[in-house]
This record gives structure tokens, C-alpha cells and sequence, in this order.
């Protein structure tokens, strides 16, 4: 076992330690995932009770950690990555503080359809959004939330915000709006290298990351948006154990605006949507208008012109119960900010990562207290304490989250010091 994996192993049990004291019915685990043929870390694979919403994901070093609760402790674990076979362990064989040291093999079969109707991407398509009533979970529920997002130019640290909240869902396809409650948070900018832009989440930009539940808001899935798209059926392929229908889609010729190019993928047998990896085609981004990023992330620019130059989106779905929810959001953008005359002033690079970590399908009543759709959560800070999380389950950064808010607060003091 390496050092650095030790260090990350110590690092992760005593995060999370006071929640054994505190809640002493409750496992944590925490561990480490890679790929069976070179040990390589497999980032973003999904640890989840299997079936229960509960869930956490992978850093790109392949680390974890995951807080089950007492009544899942007789449940699956379940552990699942694209283009990865997906594996299963018995929560009644793992024990509080275990370290797992897990393998996954590449997945390296297609499943070929014989019936050239199943190719029919139009016609795919247009059942898979007909089934989405009875495909998702039709009723109100509460989806358990956990976001960061990583603002940086190379090793500076240019702004960094962690939240976790409820989403109280009417139901899929029910048209009343989604309430938001903010449980936690804490935020810092770099005032002396990044005042020219504000960027945020806000409670309506976190709605519609869920594509299925805003559909109307999507820019290739809307029913303005489908006639200015192509899609076409590549292939079917087993999907983290779903056999699913492998479908491209770019802009049309001629389409203007917001165009998109991308995969998804649909469960063959209840055309379920479980996965969509999508950015902006080269047109559009040109134009940083279009992107959903800059749309639902921009608070407020200074004197500057704004370019993107990379811009990507991953949007998984889980199944809870019989029915699908959201699972996890993922962002990667790469964003040039210029004088108004084109002088170069900074790159900005913008890591976004919300991940579902609970569902309650349970009825309940909606929120007494709930934050407006368009507030900006980052307005709300916490602090810096090693602990700060402990009683969550989150996503583990890919760097020290409390150091980095440490660095910023350092810098932000040094502008207040006499010169």
C-alpha cells in the first residue's frame, strides 16, 4: 500500500470519525477503485447501496469514502462505471472503518441488435420521452444533494464552493416548481486574481441540471431543440449492467443558436434515459451565451468579454426502486476572459460536481423554508474545519479543499494589509 494512499485512508477516517460516536448504528467505508489490467484509478465510478439512492462517487484518484446508514445495512453496495463491468458486495460483509481496495475490469463486449428497427433513433427517442411519466419517480420525493465547484488557473486557486441541500420534487413530469433548502455551505473567491467574474450556483441552475425533469430547458432534448439535432443509433452496449441503445447526436446543417454535439444512452427494455455526455458543437461556442454553464453559473462580470473554450457535461441517472432519478452532474469548462479591446486577461478553468447522495420517496409535505430560485447559494459561507462535513456524505476533492479555502482567505487578507 503506498504512502500516499495511507495518508488519504488516515485522512478519510478522521473526517469522517465523529460521525461513528455520533450516530454509532452507521457504517463508514472508504477505499480506493482501479482498473483490473494496470491498477490505474478509475475516476468518477458510482459507490451506491444499490437500488436505495444512497451514493457517493470516485475523485479522479480513484478515492471514496461512504456513510451508510443503519437501515441499508442489510442492502448492496454497488459499484458501477462507464465502461466498466459493475461489481456487488454484501453491506452485512463490511465492518465500520473498512478500507476497500476494489478492482473493476473494462467492459469490452457490445451487444449487436439484429432488428434494424431498434435503430430507428427517431423513433427511440420519441418513446423514451413518451415513458418518462411511468420511467421516473412520478411523485414528490426529496433528493439529498452535494455540489463543488473548483474555479483555477494551473495550481492558483481562483474560487471554491461546497453545498449540501434538499430538492423537494413534485414528481417527474408534475409541473410544479422545485423547492430548494440550503443545509450547508461554504464559499471562497480570490478577490486580488479574480474580481472581474462572479460565478455561483443558484437553486433554479441546480433544478435544471436535471435534463429529464426540465426537459424544456435542455438545448437538445426540448422540443425545439430535437428538430435541430441529428441522432443516430451506434451501436447497443451493456451500460454499468444495462443493456442500452448507444445514441449519437450533433447539430443539423444550418442550425443556428444553441447547438449541441454528444452521446446518450437508453435501457432497451423501459427506454429509460440514464446517461447523457454532451458540450456545445463548435458554432455555438463561439458564442459563450449558449453554453448552460455560463447561463446558470454567471452572477455578474466586470469590464470583461468572456470566451469558452472547452465545454463538457455528464448527466447519469440512477434506479431507486423500480423507477430512475437523477444520480450525478458533472462539469468541465474552460473559460478565457479578455479586455474589451482583446487583451488577454485570464484563463479560468471550472470544475462543477453535484452528486445525489440520498432519496427519500416517502410523501412529505414541501419545504417551510426554502431559498429563491435565482439567490446565489455561494453568498452563503461556513468555514474551513477539517470537519465540516462529517455528518454528510460528499464527494472527496481531488485536492486539499481545506487548505485551498485556506490559501484564498490568506491572499484575501494580504489585500487589507498596509503597504
Amino acid at each position: 500500500m503506498s504512502i500516499k494512499f495511507r495518508a488519504f485512508l488516515l485522512l478519510s477516517l478522521l473526517t469522517l470519525a465523529g460521525l461513528a460516536s455520533a450516530q454509532k448504528n452507521t457504517i463508514v467505508i472508504s477505499g480506493n477503485v482501479s482498473a483490473a489490467e494496470d491498477r490505474q484509478p478509475v475516476p468518477h465510478a458510482n459507490i451506491s447501496i444499490n437500488g436505495k439512492g444512497i451514493a457517493t462517487a470516485t475523485n479522479t484518484a480513484g478515492r471514496f469514502a461512504l456513510i451508510i446508514p443503519e437501515e441499508n445495512l442489510g442492502d448492496t453496495l454497488k459499484v458501477s462505471c462507464i465502461g466498466f463491468m459493475t461489481r456487488y458486495f454484501p453491506v452485512s460483509g463490511l465492518s465500520d472503518k473498512q478500507a476497500l481496495i476494489i478492482s473493476l475490469t473494462k467492459n469490452v463486449t457490445a451487444l449487436k441488435e439484429v432488428n434494424v428497427i431498434y435503430y430507428d433513433a427517431q423513433k427511440i427517442l420519441q418513446k423514451a420521452i413518451a415513458r418518462i411519466p411511468g420511467n421516473y419517480i412520478s411523485h414528490p420525493h426529496i433528493l439529498r444533494g452535494f455540489y463543488r465547484m473548483y474555479t483555477h488557473r494551473d495550481s492558483l486557486p481562483l474560487q471554491l464552493s461546497e453545498a449540501v441541500f434538499d430538492v423537494y420534487n413534485f414528481g417527474y413530469g408534475d409541473q410544479h416548481a422545485d423547492q430548494f433548502k440550503l443545509l450547508k455551505a461554504r464559499s471562497e473567491t480570490n478577490s486580488r486574481d479574480f474580481d472581474m467574474l462572479k460565478l455561483g450556483q443558484k437553486p433554479n441552475s441546480v433544478f435544471e441540471d436535471d435534463i429529464i425533469n426540465h426537459r424544456a430547458a435542455s438545448g437538445f432534448l426540448s422540443d425545439k431543440g430535437i428538430p435541430n439535432h441529428q441522432f443516430h443509433v451506434t451501436d447497443v452496449v451493456d451500460f454499468q449492467g444495462y443493456q442500452a441503445y448507444e445514441m449519437e447526436f450533433k447539430e443539423k446543417p444550418g442550425s443556428e443558436g444553441a447547438t449541441f454535439r454528444g452521446k446518450m444512452y437508453i435501457d432497451t427494455r423501459t427506454f429509460a434515459f440514464i446517461y447523457f455526455d454532451f458540450g456545445l458543437s463548435p458554432s455555438a461556442i463561439s458564442d459563450w451565451r449558449s453554453s448552460n454553464f455560463i447561463a446558470h453559473a454567471l452572477v455578474s462580470a466586470g469590464d470583461v468579454t468572456i470566451g469558452l473554450k472547452q465545454d463538457s457535461t455528464g448527466v447519469l441517472y440512477q434506479q431507486v426502486g423500480k423507477n430512475w432519478v437523477l444520480s450525478h452532474v458533472q462539469g468541465d469548462h474552460l473559460l478565457a476572459l479578455n479586455t474589451s479591446d482583446g487583451k488577454a486577461v485570464l484563463a479560468a478553468h471550472v470544475k462543477f460536481n453535484y452528486q445525489v447522495t440520498a432519496v427519500d420517496t416517502v410523501a412529505k409535505s414541501s419545504f417551510n423554508t426554502k431559498l429563491g430560485r435565482g439567490e446565489n447559494i455561494n453568498d452563503y459561507k461556513g468555514n474551513d474545519d477539517p470537519k465540516f462535513w462529517k455528518d454528510y456524505n460528499i464527494l472527496l476533492s481531488d485536492y486539499d479543499a481545506e487548505g485551498t479555502f485556506k490559501k484564498i482567505q490568506e491572499i484575501n487578507k494580504g489585500l487589507s494589509k498596509p503597504k
